[in-house]
């Protein structure tokens, strides 16, 4: 398993209306120094702008490797028109080729209900037009919460209407506190699973260290899960006020964080 660092994982403003605390090419040097070189990067990190040399040069500077982009346009019809989709995949486009990313994360249409079937075959048209805009690139859809993943048969399903040999899953459990679900879901998306987002979490869903959590990442490591590669995405110590917010200890933490999932990996 190749594990990847989400700079979501730094960023104490992800569900604030700012959105990001500070420049991406600000933490790239200290997430560098932790030693995690290649990276999943949080969509408005890159800024309002498609590209930036700046934020290329310093990828290149401190040896990194920008290898997922987590996007997060929403391709559901009902959220997203038909021009803002295509703004939006083309900005995507952009991004793919100026930076060299090998994968676009999306969630499975945000709000997209697993019995709208309307809705389902317009975003799986999007999709199909997402993956052969970037023909070189896998679109991942994420198995997150609030979205057509909440089915998990329906999500399998879009995968093989969208018939891309360049889209397939991002797992991640569903709904975490249900162990023979988390389980089960793997064993059905198992086959269009090309990654994983390594997170766990407390029985009251609060954010638990990998080891300690309720998520059974050991068994789903032995049932394959170990074979793909993955991100780490969260870190309890960053799950904090912008003001509580201390860098240095989160990398320190997503550190032991990395080494623990290497212990569980066996």
């Amino acid at each position: 398993m190749n594990i990847l660092f989400h700079t979501i994982a730094i960023e104490p403003e992800r569900w604030t209306p700012k959105r990001v605390s500070r420049p991406l090419i600000e933490i790239l040097g200290p997430v560098a120094e932790a030693g995690f070189r290649e990276l999943e990067i949080y969509e408005p990190h890159l800024g309002a702008e498609a590209t930036s040399s700046a934020i290329r040069e310093a990828l290149q500077a401190n040896g990194q490797m920008p290898v997922i982009l987590s996007s997060y346009l929403n391709l559901n019809p009902a959220i997203t028109t038909d021009a803002e989709a295509e703004e939006g995949i083309e900005q995507i486009a952009r991004r793919v080729d100026f930076y060299g990313f090998g994968k676009v994360r999306l969630f499975a249409g945000g709000k997209l209900q697993p019995d709208d079937r309307a809705g389902i075959a317009g975003f799986v048209g999007r999709v199909q037009r997402m993956a052969d805009r970037v023909p070189g690139a896998a679109v991942l859809l994420e198995t997150h919460d609030g979205s057509l993943a909440d089915d998990p048969r329906a999500v399998v399903d879009a995968v093989e209407a969208i018939d891309r040999p360049n889209v397939a899953l991002l797992f991640q459990p569903t709904f975490f506190t249900d162990h023979d679900a988390i389980i089960e879901q793997y064993r059905l998306q198992r086959p269009h699973i090309r990654h994983l987002h390594l997170q766990n979490r407390n029985p009251d869903l609060s954010f638990a260290p990998m080891e300690s959590g309720i998520v059974p990442w050991r068994e789903l490591f032995a049932l394959g899960a170990g074979e793909s590669d993955a991100t780490l995405e969260f870190v309890p110590a960053a799950i904090c006020s912008p003001a509580d917010f201390d860098l240095q200890a989160s990398l320190a933490q997503a550190v032991s964080e990395l080494a623990a999932i290497k212990r569980i990996l066996g």
